[in-house]
């Protein structure tokens, strides 16, 4: 038995270490990438500027090279013409070179707001600007949750986070909000719930809000989410006409649904993708079953959703942990730069158990990094499997008591009023 024992210690350490060291080589590896395609960056902020030759979406800014011609476009009175295709091309080609990437413009009318606004910047000092103040803004929301320093240190350095960097993308700050919500609504209602509101600028990270809300009656926190929400839209309203729905529920919509649509390849943005439907797609399942498979996984999510904000038995971190997790599998779109969420969650988990990870916990924080480059080398997207995996491990965790916490290990979070 002590023999046993020991050998089970043993065990234990060598994946501790194994852990460690997996997760330390393909960071180091995912981090070298970073700085090979941002250093240059550098260059852009010299007087040649944009003379510099560099293809939007041929270099990290891909996604800010939408973002900023549409607030441009909505600032020159001319909201009629971004979501429409071709004029959309037409003016990213004229801005930027004929050679720039075809990537229309088809998020909702209040990623506008933010968009205009970064528009009165010049292209590349823009970016810089927008993927900083963005991901000081997700710091400034995880401290305001009370989440320790060392977490969100992990966080912001995971290749989650630094693919969503280099994409100038909304990945950051929206795992702010979704998270300050989730740990601030069961103490600070009000406020809480309106941070979880401003989830509106990218809804599909909000899809279990509602459910989670409306499972632990929190009608303070709707109450603040709702008028966050009816705030946003009225803005959006007012700066950008009414005509701008109209376009975005027949032209936006269209083109997110060709994207979403779209027969998956080794090379195209889905080898990117978190979502149940592009999983079964890339093993060759037919749209309708895809479809199908993900409307089932979206009200399993929510309903693993409901039960979990219903119990009392998951500490908070782990509550929200779980909402994260339940979220990637709820939407039928979204990417790994859609993962810094989970990458916080992952963090305050190995934290609340002292830091003590495995192998597989490696795998999950590092699978951002690693998801393209197997759908590249095998065709299939695992993405859902994975981010189940967490799910199940967290689920059986809390529900169990296996892992108890250490002592001061639980984040503090503010006292309610």
């Amino acid at each position: 038995m002590r023999l046993a024992g020991r050998l089970l210690e043993y065990g234990r350490v060598a994946g501790r270490l194994g852990g460690y060291a997996l997760g330390g080589l393909i960071w180091f590896e995912a981090a070298k990438a970073f700085l090979h395609n941002m250093v240059p960056r550098i260059w852009h902020l010299s007087p040649l500027g944009m003379r510099i030759v560099d293809r939007p979406c041929g270099s990290p800014e891909c996604d800010f090279s939408v973002f900023w011609p549409a607030g441009l476009l909505l600032r020159m009175n001319r909201a009629s013409e971004i979501y429409q295709a071709i004029t959309f091309l037409n003016f990213r080609h004229l801005l930027f070179s004929p050679a720039a990437d075809p990537v229309l413009w088809y998020y909702p009318p209040p990623t506008l707001l933010p968009s205009a606004l970064i528009s009165y910047l010049p292209f590349e000092f823009g970016f810089v600007v927008w993927s900083l103040s963005f991901s000081a803004a997700a710091v400034f929301l995880w401290r305001a949750a009370k989440l320790p320093w060392s977490v969100i240190a992990v966080a912001i350095l995971s290749p989650a986070a630094l693919w969503n960097l280099e994409l100038g993308q909304f990945g950051a700050v929206m795992a702010g909000f979704l998270i300050c919500g989730l740990l601030l609504a069961p103490i600070r209602p009000l406020r809480g719930g309106t941070v979880l509101g401003l989830l509106i600028f990218k809804p599909q990270y909000g899809l279990l809000v509602p459910v989670v809300l409306l499972a632990r009656r929190n009608w303070r926190a709707i109450a603040g989410c709702s008028m966050a929400v009816a705030m946003i839209l009225a803005v959006t309203t007012i700066i950008c006409g009414w005509q701008v729905w109209a376009d975005y529920l027949n032209d936006g919509l269209a083109a997110s649904g060709q994207m979403l649509n779209a027969a998956p390849d080794r090379i195209n943005a889905q080898k990117f993708g978190v979502s149940v439907l592009w999983m079964l797609r890339s093993f060759g399942a037919g749209l309708g079953l895809s479809r199908f498979a993900q409307g089932v996984a979206t009200v399993l999510a929510a309903a693993a959703g409901w039960a979990v904000w219903r119990s009392a038995t998951p500490a908070p971190v782990e509550r929200m942990a779980l909402t994260v997790f339940l979220s990637l599998l709820a939407t039928p779109y979204g990417y790994t730069d859609d993962m810094v969420a989970w990458s916080v969650a992952l963090a305050a988990l190995a934290q609340r158990r002292g830091w003590r990870i495995d192998l597989l916990d490696a795998l999950f924080w590092v699978w951002p990094a690693l998801c393209p480059i197997i759908v590249m080398r095998t065709g299939f997207l695992l993405t859902p499997l994975v981010v189940f995996m967490a799910a199940a491990r967290c689920w059986i965790r809390c529900g169990t008591g296996g892992v108890r916490a250490r002592r001061g290990a639980e984040p503090a979070l503010a006292v309610a009023d």
